[in-house]
């Protein structure tokens, strides 16, 4: 996939105003950013397995926000994709 990340894209929401904790960077080429978010979705399982195996809640804390993160990256990708 050609293009690059717009840096729209942001994850943990704050309250105080409403804004992403962080955001994906723009210029970052789609290729590597999904290449990257493969990655974290790898981490992503093996610590779900774990954490679902050792019955340890800050394992799945850790899958929740990483999958967060992930995410973030594919949605910026989309848009990126949108803007192409």
């Amino acid at each position: 996939m050609s293009g690059t990340t717009v840096g729209v894209a942001g994850f943990i929401n704050g309250t105080q105003p409403p804004v992403e904790l962080f955001r994906i960077n723009a210029g970052i080429p789609c290729d590597y950013a999904l290449e990257q978010a493969s990655l974290v979705l790898k981490c992503v399982h093996t610590l779900i397995l774990s954490g679902v195996l050792d019955e340890d809640g800050e394992l799945m804390w850790a899958a929740y926000y990483l999958s967060g993160f992930a995410k973030a990256i594919i949605d910026d990708v989309v848009l990126a994709a949108g803007k192409a």
